[in-house]
Order: C-alpha cells, then structure tokens, then sequence
C-alpha cells in the first residue's frame, strides 16, 4: 500500500501509528485486573511438603549454629570446657556402635576381623533381612565378578579389575558362612 501524501507530517503520524501497531500486537493485552503471576498453577503437596521439610531443616542449623556460638562464647568467658548434650540425645545403635570401635584393637597378631563376623556382631539375635540382603549382594558381586573375568583376559584388566578378582574367594567364604548361618536360624 502506498500513501498518497508526501506531506513530512502526516509520513510521520502513520510511521508512529504502524510502529504502535506491532508494538500492542508483540505484547498480548490482558483485561484490567489480571495478574499472570497470581493465576500460575498452584504448589502441589509434595512441593509444599518439601518446602515445609527444607525451612525446618534450615531453622535447626540455624539454631544449632546459635547454639555452638553461645557454647563457644560462654567458654571463653569463663576458659572451662562444658560438656555437649548431644552425647546423651544419641540413639542407642549410634552408642553400639561407638562402644564396639572403642573396644577395638590393632596389633599385628590378632586376625582381622571378616565381614561375616562384623554381621554376626552386629545383628546376633536374628537372621532378618539383613543377612538376605548381604547374601543377594554378595551372590550379585560373584557374578558380576565371574563374568568379567571370563570377557576379558588377566593381561587387559584395570587395576580394579584385579583387586575384585582377587577378592572373589573371600566373598565365596563369607557367602557360605552367612548362608550356613542362614540355615541355622532358619532349622532352630
């Protein structure tokens, strides 16, 4: 289309009209009152959920973090050493635990301990899922194992490699002690 004046003036309004034009047709005109931010969609539980967890996670470092200052504050003051409260809020695996690494020993002699052995102690009374879970883990190790090492040859292994391979009869022995063990619980 072209325009019949050549008038500098009346160019200069249609310019400005066309380029008001493309501007409101780039940006969607919306009714008067309308947010978009407010018509998003809303959280779903989870979310909500997961924000709850976060702020509550964030408050207790915060009141942890408070906490230790005041404690570290108030031993300057006065140079003695308080003791933590945590000690007696440990739950009683955590205090097992601790008192068994205490009761270890090192020397040069005495046979290391073996992963069954560490099940044993750590679980005497029941077989339960854990012995089941450690049996699957170990059967999934040997066979992932064994394959491997019927693929590739001795001379192409990553060191990795090798260390599993050298490890393969130690977990066969463990996997027979939990399964004999499995078997004791399960007769009595």
């Amino acid at each position: 289309m072209k325009l019949q004046s050549t008038n500098p003036k009346v160019l200069c309004r249609w310019c400005f009209l066309l380029m008001q034009f493309r501007k409101s047709m780039a940006t969607p005109e919306v009714p008067p009152g309308y947010d978009p931010v407010l018509d998003a969609k809303p959280k779903t539980k989870a979310a909500k959920r997961n924000e709850r967890k976060k702020e509550k996670k964030h408050q207790a470092a915060l009141e942890k973090e408070k906490h230790v200052t005041l404690k570290t504050e108030v031993e300057k003051k006065t140079g003695e050493v308080l003791p933590s409260e945590d000690l007696n809020d440990r739950p009683e695996a955590v205090e097992l635990a601790a008192n068994q690494i205490n009761m270890l020993s090192v020397s040069e002699n005495s046979p290391a301990m073996s992963p069954a052995d560490s099940v044993e102690s750590l679980n005497p009374g029941c077989p339960g899922p854990d012995l089941d879970k450690r049996i699957r883990a170990l059967k999934k190790k040997i066979r992932f194992t064994e394959a491997q090492q019927q693929k590739t040859d001795q001379k192409d292994m990553n060191p990795e490699q090798l260390e599993k391979v050298a490890k393969l009869e130690g977990w066969r022995q463990e996997l027979r002690l939990l399964e004999e063990r499995k078997a004791e619980f399960e007769v009595s």
